[in-house]
C-alpha cells in the first residue's frame, strides 16, 4: 500500500501547483512571448508581445527541455535555456515562477498608480517599485540576477540586447537603459 499511497501524495502535491498535463495555470506576471516563433522563454525575453498577467493558460505536454501550452487556441513552447540550467533553476522551477493556480489581484490593486500603469502596459517606468517591475516583466533571469537585492535588475530584449532597471535605496525605478 505504501507505493499507492505515495503516488497520492505526487498527485496531490502536482493538483496543488497545477502543474500538470491537461492543467489550466494563470500567468502570475506579464509574460512576453515571441509571437512569430511562437515561443515563451526560460531566459524571460522582454519581447514586445504580452501575454497578460492573469492569463489563463492550458498545459499540454510537459518534456524535459519544453513545456507546450495553449493560450487563446495558440500553442507555445515555453524553452529552457543553458544560462537558467546553468544558474540551477529547473525547467520547472522556472516555469512555475510565472505561472501557477492564481493570480495575485489584491497586491496589484495595493501597488501605487506608477506601478499600476506600468503592469498594464507591460512597460518598465520609471518612478514604479521593484514588485510594480515583477508583475510588468517577471522577475529578471536568474543567472544574471541571483537575488533581488540589487540596485540594477538585467533582462533582456532578444540575445543581443539587454535592458537595465535601475533602483534607488528605496526601491523605486530611477532610470531604464
Amino acid at each position: 500500500g505504501t507505493v499507492a499511497m505515495g503516488s497520492s501524495l505526487v498527485v496531490a502535491a502536482e493538483e496543488k501547483s497545477g502543474f500538470q498535463e491537461d492543467a489550466t495555470m494563470v500567468a502570475l506576471v506579464n509574460l512576453h512571448p515571441d509571437q512569430k516563433r511562437k515561443v515563451l522563454y526560460a531566459l524571460n525575453y522582454q519581447l514586445p508581445t504580452v501575454l497578460p498577467m492573469c492569463a489563463k493558460v492550458k498545459i499540454e505536454d510537459i518534456g524535459k527541455k519544453e513545456i507546450e501550452f495553449i493560450y487563446e487556441g495558440v500553442t507555445y513552447s515555453y524553452v529552457w535555456d543553458k544560462h537558467t540550467k546553468k544558474a540551477g533553476q529547473s525547467l520547472e522551477q522556472n516555469f512555475k515562477q510565472y505561472f501557477g493556480t492564481s493570480c495575485d489581484n489584491a497586491k496589484v490593486a495595493s501597488l501605487s498608480q506608477a506601478d499600476q500603469n506600468g503592469i498594464k502596459s507591460g512597460q518598465p517606468k520609471v518612478g514604479m517599485t521593484k514588485e510594480g517591475i515583477l508583475f510588468t516583466m517577471g522577475r529578471p533571469p536568474i543567472h544574471a540576477n541571483p537575488t533581488l537585492d540589487g540596485n540594477t535588475w538585467m533582462y533582456w530584449s532578444n540575445k543581443w540586447t539587454r535592458r537595465a532597471i535601475d533602483f534607488d535605496d528605496n526601491g523605486i525605478v530611477t532610470q531604464i537603459r
